[in-house]
């Protein structure tokens, strides 16, 4: 039985599947990177190009991303497999600083202005992180991307649909 949760749609969703005697698994990803079907961008994929442009789209100075390709497989694994139930949580276990995204970007669009804004250099500000036990999604199969294919693939995509 799938229990409330007071989170809106999930909630309908949970008193929808009690209802009618299903069962119920649900997958919250965090921003989703990776390759794109779509010939226009999302919310997450466009997060990468505002910073390919240099921008902090949410000021957060870190970010978790998690591949599009390891939430569809955990939503296949989750059908597969008989245990499975209630919550999955998938964002990426590792936190990626601006820095680290910016030297990942350059790497494949070094003509960009990443990261080109002089003015923060100086702040050193102290990183808020949350933690994040991915375990159970783990128990499911699944084998993050790193963070580096994630951002090339999604790189790769965006100009291959000239959305870059």
């Amino acid at each position: 039985e799938c229990k409330n949760t007071d989170y809106g749609d999930e909630d309908e969703a949970c008193k929808f599947a009690n209802a009618n005697e299903m069962d119920l698994i649900v997958m919250n990803p965090g921003i989703v990177i990776g390759p794109i079907l779509q010939p226009t961008l999302n919310f997450s994929v466009g997060v990468v190009v505002e910073l390919t442009k240099g921008k902090d789209p949410f000021m957060s100075k870190s970010y978790r991303f998690v591949d599009v390709r390891d939430v569809s497989l955990a939503h296949i694994k989750a059908l597969e497999t008989p245990s499975a139930n209630g919550r999955y949580i998938i964002d990426g276990p590792v936190i990626a600083t601006l820095k680290d995204i910016e030297k990942i970007l350059r790497e494949f669009v070094p003509y960009l202005c990443i990261g080109d804004d002089k003015n923060n250099e100086d702040i050193d500000l102290d990183l808020v992180t949350y933690k994040v036990s991915v375990e159970k999604v783990r128990s499911l199969g699944i084998e993050f991307t790193p963070t580096e294919t994630s951002l090339r693939d999604t790189v790769f995509s965006l100009k291959e649909k000239c959305l870059l």
